[in-house]
């Protein structure tokens, strides 16, 4: 079971991923991010890829919780939605504040004022191009369609998916149904329909993603699967199945068609697998025209979280097992000086038998955050190799965070003028 409200830090990814079925990527993103395997896993991002390729529009949603400082293990999520931004999608960003509310019992003007100088800022600063960014508790869309979907699940479903009891608070009922409306929102008619959407998590999240995917299926008219190496569509729901082949078969007419009224079903024996995200995207605007809840199953990728400096998960709960984005540049130099290694016990035994960089948050700051491919290589090498001494990588690591903190800061009064072009104002 994946706790997506737990405190546990997952280290064993390839066993996640063949047990809750979840894709390796492949090679077709150039970020270090990608190229690095920090990024190790997905869901339908070929929806993505087919998006870029064919020049589609498509999104990017990611929320944040208004409870503390945004810190480097946050970096990495925002880092992918600027990357995917370049790369041509609209951007979403919900501010959990609802949440942050229910859970941590902080008051909403409390929250704006989190969210806008702990994290708004610093997306700026980071280089996020105007977006949307919206507050839970201000947005009526969002809350509309969590009331909706709430009526596409059920207990049973919900203790299966995140192991409820009856004892379970209804904060952890109501939790996912807003964050599915968080992602799946962003498909309404007003901000362009039906389209590919992207949302980058960490794998504790994959049950909220699990959920939000069957939620948007079960809307549909049109369900497009794989049969015997043909695309089988069929059309659910108990509406008279007779338009909704016709119209589908008129769409899709460069296929062998062959359909049946009363099974509600079309094949399209000359189609193969690698048609399956065309045809799904052109029958979903087709549907969009007589159906407001049409909506693509979103894709994901999962990220590996970056290892607290004093161990385990940065938590704001431990304040030196993270580096805030807004701390002080002397701040960060006493936290790295006093993280755990992946060092030898002497200096002796580091240079007979070298470092374990695998297990060292402080290699993980060069990891995470040095863009250099070829200077983290160089980093491993020579840690392996016995070369690379503790206090001189800490050093060194210390001087490549001050660097990224000042730059930070020094854009934080340019980054504050433009807050007005990012906040929805509906």
């Amino acid at each position: 079971m994946i706790d997506p409200w737990g405190s546990n830090q997952y280290f064993d990814y390839e066993k996640l991923m063949k047990e809750f079925g979840i894709s390796a990527p492949d090679n077709f993103f150039d970020h270090y991010l990608f190229r690095r395997h920090l990024i190790f896993g997905q869901r339908s991002i070929d929806y993505i890829e087919y998006a870029i390729k064919n020049r589609i529009k498509f999104n990017a949603v990611t929320g944040l919780m208004p409870s503390g400082a945004m810190h480097l293990g946050n970096k990495i999520t925002i880092d992918q939605i600027i990357f995917f931004q370049g790369l041509g999608a609209d951007v979403f960003i919900s501010v959990a504040d609802l949440e942050s509310y229910a859970t941590r019992n902080i008051g909403f003007e409390r929250a704006r004022e989190i969210a806008i100088n702990n994290y708004i800022v610093n997306y700026i600063s980071l280089g996020l191009k105007p977006c949307r960014i919206y507050f839970q508790s201000e947005d009526k869309d969002t809350q509309r369609l969590a009331f909706i979907l709430s009526n596409e699940t059920n207990m049973t479903e919900l203790k299966a998916i995140y192991g409820l009891n009856d004892s379970s608070s209804m904060l952890h009922v109501n939790s996912p149904l807003i964050q599915a409306a968080d992602v799946l929102h962003s498909q309404l008619k007003k901000f362009g329909g039906p389209r590919p959407t992207i949302v980058p998590v960490g794998v504790d999240q994959d049950p909220h993603i699990r959920l939000m995917r069957d939620l948007a299926s079960r809307l549909r008219v049109y369900s497009v699967s794989i049969k015997d190496g043909y695309v089988l569509i069929s059309i659910k729901g108990t509406m008279d199945s007779r338009k909704f082949i016709d119209d589908a078969v008129s769409l899709l007419n460069n296929y062998d068609a062959s359909y049946n009224y009363d099974y509600r079903t079309i094949e399209l024996k000359n189609s193969t697998e690698n048609d399956k995200i065309e045809i799904d995207l052109k029958l979903s605007l087709l549907e969009s025209k007589y159906n407001d809840l049409d909506f693509i199953a979103p894709s994901a990728t999962f990220q590996k979280l970056e290892t607290g400096l004093k161990g385990g998960k940065m938590s704001s709960h431990v304040p030196d097992s993270l580096i805030s984005l807004n701390d002080d540049e002397s701040d960060a130099r006493r936290k790295i000086k006093s993280s755990l290694t992946g060092g030898r016990k002497t200096i002796e035994d580091q240079k007979i038998y070298g470092g374990n960089p695998e297990r060292c948050p402080v290699y993980e700051l060069y990891l995470y955050h040095d863009k250099d491919d070829k200077n983290v290589q160089r980093v491993y090498e020579e840690c392996r190799g016995g070369v690379r001494m503790c206090g001189a990588c800490k050093n060194e690591a210390s001087e490549m965070i001050s660097r990224l903190l000042n730059e930070l800061k020094e854009k934080k009064d340019e980054s504050l003028s433009k807050i007005d072009e990012y906040l929805s104002h509906e």
